[in-house]
């Protein structure tokens, strides 16, 4: 489908504009986010601790299923 002349001529602004707002953008200071509160930095470490627990748990809990399957049955 062929575009007129002032179709191109339009999207040919709208491309500039687009363009030209993402320059700007760029080149705006970048914005430094609030420094993270302390019971939000914490309770971050708490549910790491615990998803590694949990991990750690799991896979000792399956290396010691895996060893007594090769335990002599009394």
């Amino acid at each position: 489908m062929k575009l007129t002349q002032s179709e191109r001529r339009r999207m040919y602004l709208a491309q500039q504009a687009a363009r030209q707002a993402m320059l700007d953008r760029l080149q705006q200071p970048a914005l430094v986010g609030a420094p993270v509160s302390t019971p939000a930095s914490r309770r971050r470490w708490l549910k790491t601790v615990a998803i590694a627990a949990l991990i750690g748990g799991g896979l000792l809990a399956y290396s010691m299923v895996q060893f007594e399957a090769f335990l002599p049955r009394p």
